[in-house]
């Protein structure tokens, strides 16, 4: 798999700048974390009636090893100094496909979809009667609200077994700008009247109210406003991370009630595509050859959400212009760039000409 073309320095990539091993309380505090997912993951498996045959051998199996490889984990950290939160998603990832679990978060997906997709109409309705001039901020907060939705965080985690996640509480309890990396100004002057990108290309993050109700009515207005928009979507599972097999069927039961959407995806205003990822991070020095054949004709990437634009490529330039969109759901990632917990981070930066 080839890296993404609009890497300013491809050869000097790292994906995740943020060394967890630098903070031994940090270190700690992941590694805990990542212990606690089989629990989890376990209960969805049973409850969503995806633990198929011999269910009660084989999952006290990948436990056991499971527990084995976060303990070796740890004694390597302990040797070497360095873990980033990409190592703990491949672990993770790889062990759950071994064991024949790749998806253990489908069914969770699946009610999120169902139940953001009707709250959709009433979405782009109130989008659509809002005026041309106050629609590009509507949309960026209700991008930050629909970001909520994330079953990596335990703060996140504890709210959706809770039934505490809720769209339209987030869109109201939104903290006010400015935020503590807060380029919307910039963002603004670039889209009201008519954006001066031709193709954008969005890596979106989770199923539900995330790309449903937040994401898909900004991709919605870009199109609307005459820019081709591209969705890439994981190609395999990760946690609530949608995929694209995932979201083609849910765009098209959404273009059914929204002619404006279904417009746009009969005359390829906006098309979706693999993006080569199979964690809630996303690593661009490994992309699908069609992913990148779309990278090259884009002016504009957006990487959306925590994992993809603030714990890895943070710190990577572009040679066409990045908007870095997430909600901070994490202390230890807010901390790391100097934000809050539950504050936006709208960072845009021009296209890196020095290249």
């Amino acid at each position: 798999m080839p890296a993404l073309c609009r890497l300013a320095r491809p050869d000097r990539y790292v994906v995740s700048a943020w060394n967890l091993a630098d903070d031994p309380w940090v270190c700690r505090y992941w590694l805990d974390l990542f212990a606690s997912f089989p629990e989890r993951m376990g209960r969805h498996l049973r409850e969503d009636g995806l633990a198929g045959p011999e269910f009660e051998t084989r999952w006290p199996a990948f436990c056991a090893e499971y527990d084995s490889g976060i303990q070796a984990i740890r004694q390597r950290v302990n040797r070497e100094g360095d873990l980033r939160t990409i190592d703990l998603c491949r672990f993770r990832s790889s062990l759950l496909n071994r064991f024949g679990y790749p998806d253990p978060y489908a069914g969770v997906k699946r009610r999120e979809n169902d139940l953001a997709a009707n709250l959709y109409p009433r979405v782009i309705d109130r989008i659509d009667r809002t005026p041309p001039s106050q629609r590009w901020d509507t949309l960026f907060r209700g991008l930050l609200a629909g970001n909520l939705f994330d079953l990596g965080c335990p703060k996140t985690i504890d709210m959706y077994h809770n039934g505490q996640i809720d769209f339209f509480d987030a869109l109201r309890n939104l903290p006010r700008e400015p935020w503590a990396i807060d380029h919307t100004p910039a963002l603004l002057e670039n889209l009201r009247n008519k954006p001066i990108w031709h193709q954008s290309l969005i890596f979106v993050d989770n199923a539900g109210a995330d790309i449903t109700l937040g994401v898909l009515p900004l991709a919605r207005e870009m199109a609307r406003a005459g820019m081709r928009v591209v969705l890439a979507a994981n190609g395999a599972p990760a946690l609530n991370d949608i995929t694209l097999a995932e979201l083609g069927p849910l765009l098209g039961r959404l273009a059914t009630g929204d002619a404006l959407l279904a417009g746009m995806m009969a005359d390829g205003r906006l098309v979706t595509v693999d993006s080569g990822g199979d964690t809630p991070l996303i690593d661009l020095s490994r992309v699908s050859d069609a992913c990148n054949a779309v990278a090259a004709k884009s002016d504009l990437i957006v990487l959306e959400g925590m994992g993809r634009g603030v714990e890895s490529n943070w710190t990577e330039s572009f040679t066409c212009d990045v908007w870095r969109v997430a909600l901070l759901k994490d202390q230890t990632v807010a901390d790391w760039i100097g934000a809050r917990l539950f504050d936006g981070v709208c960072r845009f930066e021009p296209a890196d000409r020095s290249v």
